[in-house]
């Protein structure tokens, strides 16, 4: 019975999906609500870091980091809202204490 549900769920024609996709944007649109993004995790933003510096963190590397991992984690459709420096240094800090990056001078 599961299985079922299952081949019917997975088969479910583009086009209906896409349109039902238009109908839920429509309608919240007419409430007053616009859709919700889903904020990042400390994981999800120590996982940015990580692919954006490749595991090593070096001066010119630093410059830019707080602004570039903000603009990959919104391409990625997170909320980027409560993400303030203090905490994004931080979780940095972290990542280079447990030796997850390393830090070159």
């Amino acid at each position: 019975m599961i299985e079922e549900y299952e081949s019917i769920l997975f088969n479910i024609p583009n086009d209906l999906l896409k349109d039902v996709e238009e109908y839920e944007e429509k309608e919240f649109n007419k409430q007053g609500k616009s859709l919700k993004r889903r904020y990042p995790s400390n994981q999800d933003i120590a996982e940015a870091i990580k692919e954006i510096t490749g595991g090593f963190i070096n001066r010119h590397v630093i410059e830019n980091l707080y602004d570039t991992t903000k603009r990959y984690l919104e391409e990625k459709g997170f909320d980027i809202s409560i993400l303030n420096e203090n905490r994004f240094w931080r979780l940095v800090t972290n990542l280079v204490r447990k030796k997850c990056i390393q830090l070159i001078i």
